[in-house]
């Protein structure tokens, strides 16, 4: 696995997050822009132009990954995901449906989700998917901004990546 943080710096990123979550009422947060799933997870991912969304709870379950068989590989070693679940691209297929099955399997039926609206992650099309299967399920709330909060302020090993990036860069 190419981890470019410890598995605790991921941890401290996810506790943060999930008190970010806590202190904005949320049950859960849909992410599905790519720079907040590499910032809590390290996946570093190139299919975002489909639907892929990791779901992080506000209690210590497990982030959760739905995404294509293509981008199986490179979750798995690119990050600290353990749940990574498969929709298959198929004419008539939702991966809405699939997103909503993993909410319910973590209990979250009814509870208070955001979603990352504001992301390329995110097309019209498939916000209107998951809008659709999850309307009248629960509170599905703009959750934009919860985890970009986070990564503005760098922690110690996020410093020390960027000093030894600048000397490489400087040498």
């Amino acid at each position: 696995m190419a981890l470019h943080f410890s598995r605790d710096e991921f941890a401290a990123r996810t506790d943060a997050a999930r008190q970010a979550l806590r202190d904005a009422g949320l049950d859960a947060l849909l992410i599905f822009g790519q720079e907040n799933h590499y910032y809590l997870t390290g996946f570093d991912t190139s299919g975002y132009v489909f639907f892929q969304c990791a779901v992080l709870t506000a209690d210590d379950q497990p982030i959760t990954l739905l995404t294509r068989l293509p981008d199986f590989e490179q979750a798995k070693r690119t990050s600290v995901i353990e749940d990574i679940r498969l929709w298959y691209d198929a004419e008539g297929v939702n991966p809405a449906d699939d997103l909503k099955d993993i909410l319910a399997e973590k209990g979250l039926a009814g509870g208070r989700v955001g979603i990352e609206l504001n992301t390329y992650g995110l097309t019209p099309a498939n916000y209107l998917k998951v809008a659709g299967a999850l309307d009248g399920w629960g509170d599905l709330t703009d959750g934009s901004g919860v985890i970009q909060a986070l990564r503005i302020v760098k922690s110690p090993a996020e410093q020390d990546y960027v000093r030894r990036a600048a000397a490489i860069a400087d040498a």
